[in-house]
């Protein structure tokens, strides 16, 4: 794994501590990612739908001059559209190797800090799905922490 995308759970630089993650909702479920990791949020722009992608690429869109590739965060991470839901509305932009990737999502929540201890294993977790690295619970709000690496490559936008 890319040292941009590690697991929250993990020493950074040597250092134990805790994580600043940023909350967001796909569908009815909350999902974090480690907050350093993410380079921009923004309201979801115009997204392009191009021809002949994968289901889970929602198109480009042009950001400052810039094209970005937009990925679904319902579609990577399987979860089913709640009722009500319509276009995503926030887009997650992500840096790596020089280039941004977009991860659209429904809501953006706030950034919340958790302890190591915090962060519960995940019941029944196998190696095979390497995207959910843990939960956290908030009030009576459980999120599930994501590696915001394995979340792009299973998108097919990054290989870390």
């Amino acid at each position: 794994m890319s040292d941009d995308f590690r697991d929250p759970r993990e020493p950074r630089d040597g250092r134990d501590g805790p994580t600043r993650l940023l909350v967001f909702r796909v569908a009815a479920e909350r999902f974090a990612v480690p907050l350093m990791l993410v380079d921009e949020v923004m309201d979801s722009p115009p997204i392009q739908r191009l021809p002949d992608t994968p289901a889970v690429q929602l198109g480009v869109a042009a950001l400052r001059g810039e094209l970005v590739t937009v990925f679904d965060a319902r579609a990577v991470l399987r979860v089913p559209p709640a009722a009500g839901d319509g276009a995503p509305r926030a887009l997650l932009l992500f840096r790596h190797d020089g280039r941004r990737v977009g991860l659209a999502v429904d809501d953006v929540h706030d950034a919340i800090t958790v302890d190591d201890e915090d962060v519960r294993s995940l019941p029944g977790a196998d190696a095979s799905d390497r995207t959910l690295v843990g939960l956290v619970k908030r009030n009576s709000d459980l999120i599930a922490i994501l590696d915001a690496g394995a979340v792009l490559e299973a998108a097919g936008g990054v290989r870390p």
